[in-house]
C-alpha cells in the first residue's frame, strides 16, 4: 500500500518549527540585552557616580554637613515663639543668646520642706536629633511627659536649625547644647542637671557631658535615646560604603569625614548613663547600643521593640523606665 504525503502540511510543520525558533532566538536575545543593559548601568553607577562622590565629598565638606545636618529640612506652619501653638504645657519661648529654645518649668506643687515623690529637683536639657526642630510631635511627647514627672526642662535648636541662625557642624552643636547647660545651671543652681539626646543629639550630650566632667562638676544623669558609636560607625554599616573605604585611593575616607560624634571613645568615662533603643530602629543597628554598654561600666541599657527610631517615648514601657532612672538619680544625690 502507498501513501503519499501533503506538501502543504511538510510547509505548516517546517513554518510552526521556524516560528519556535525564532522566539526562542528572540526571547534570548532579550535576556541578553537585559543582562547587559543592567551591567552597563551598574558600571555607570560605579564609574561615574559612587566612585566620584567620595572625592567629591572630600573636595567639599559642606557638601558631608549637608547630609549630616538636615537642618535645611524644616516645614513649620507655625511661629516657634509661641510653644502653645505646637501643643507644648505650660512652656515660655526663652531664646538663649541667639539659639531658639523653650523653658518648660516644673509643675511640682509641693511643700518646698517635704520631700515629694516628683522630680521637681531635677532640670533636663533635651538635644534633638539631625532633622527638624524642637517643634516635632515626638519631641513635643518627651518634653510634656518629663514635665509631667515635675522637671524642668529646655528644649532648643542648635544654630542653623529653625530659628537659630548659623551653620551647624559638630563643634557648633556641641558649644550651643554646652551654653543651654551652662544657662540652666546658672538659672537652677539647686538642680540636678539631666542632658538627654536623641539620635545625633547623643552625640552632642555625651561630649557635653565629658567636657564637664573633666572641668570637675559633671552631670548627674546622661540619657542617650538611639545613640551611635560614631560616624564613621554608622557609615560603615553600608555595605557600598565598605567596599569604597577599601579602596586604597580614598584613603580610608570614611574615617576622615569631617564631624565625627565619637561617643565610643569617651562614653568609658561617663557615669549613670541610660541607654534606650529599639531592635526595629531602621537608621542605627542595635549593636550600636550594646556596644556602648559594654564599654561603660556605668550605663543601664534598656532594649525594647515597636519604638523605631523616634517612637520609643511613644512607650509606656520606655517612659517607665525613664522615670525610675530619675527618680534613681534623685534619690542618690539627696542629702540624707
Amino acid at each position: 500500500m502507498s501513501s503519499t504525503i501533503n506538501s502543504g502540511s511538510l510547509d505548516s510543520v517546517g513554518w510552526d518549527a521556524r516560528r519556535q525558533i525564532l522566539m526562542a532566538s528572540t526571547a534570548v536575545f532579550c535576556s541578553v540585552l537585559w543582562f547587559t543593559g543592567n551591567v552597563l548601568l551598574a558600571l555607570f553607577f560605579v564609574l561615574i557616580v559612587l566612585l566620584p562622590l567620595p572625592w567629591i565629598l572630600i573636595q567639599f565638606p559642606s557638601l558631608q554637613r549637608k547630609l549630616l545636618f538636615h537642618s535645611w529640612y524644616y516645614k513649620a506652619d507655625k511661629p516657634l515663639d509661641d510653644p502653645s501653638l505646637w501643643g507644648v504645657k505650660g512652656a515660655i519661648n526663652k531664646p538663649i543668646g541667639t539659639l531658639g529654645c523653650w523653658y518648660i518649668p516644673s509643675t511640682c506643687r509641693c511643700a518646698p520642706s517635704t520631700l515629694c515623690n516628683c522630680l521637681c529637683e531635677t532640670v533636663v536639657i533635651y538635644c534633638h536629633g539631625s532633622s527638624g526642630s524642637r517643634g516635632n510631635p515626638h519631641r513635643v511627647d518627651l518634653v510634656n511627659y518629663l514635665s509631667s514627672l515635675g522637671c524642668a526642662v529646655y528644649s532648643f535648636d542648635y544654630r542653623g536649625y529653625a530659628d537659630s541662625p548659623g551653620e551647624p557642624s559638630e563643634i557648633s552643636c556641641v558649644e550651643d547644647a554646652r551654653r543651654v547647660v551652662d544657662f540652666a545651671r546658672a538659672a537652677h543652681p539647686d538642680k540636678r542637671t539631666v542632658v538627654h539626646g536623641h539620635s545625633l543629639g547623643t552625640g552632642v550630650v555625651a561630649q557635653v557631658a565629658y567636657q564637664l566632667l573633666l572641668e570637675g562638676s559633671p552631670v548627674d544623669s546622661i540619657i542617650l535615646e538611639a545613640p551611635f558609636l560614631s560616624i564613621p560607625d554608622i557609615l560603615l554599616t553600608f555595605s557600598v560604603l565598605r567596599f569604597v573605604d577599601r579602596l586604597p585611593f580614598y584613603g580610608n575616607y570614611v574615617w576622615n569625614v569631617r564631624d565625627k560624634f565619637p561617643i565610643k571613645h569617651i562614653i568609658g568615662d561617663l557615669n549613670n548613663v541610660l541607654i534606650l533603643v529599639s531592635k526595629d530602629d531602621p537608621i542605627i543597628p542595635t549593636a550600636h547600643s550594646v556596644e556602648l554598654h559594654q564599654l561603660c561600666s556605668g550605663s543601664t541599657l534598656h532594649l525594647t521593640e515597636h519604638g523605631g527610631h523616634d517612637r520609643l517615648l511613644r512607650l509606656d514601657s520606655v517612659k517607665k523606665v525613664i522615670e525610675q532612672h530619675l527618680k534613681k538619680t534623685r534619690l542618690i544625690s539627696s542629702p540624707s
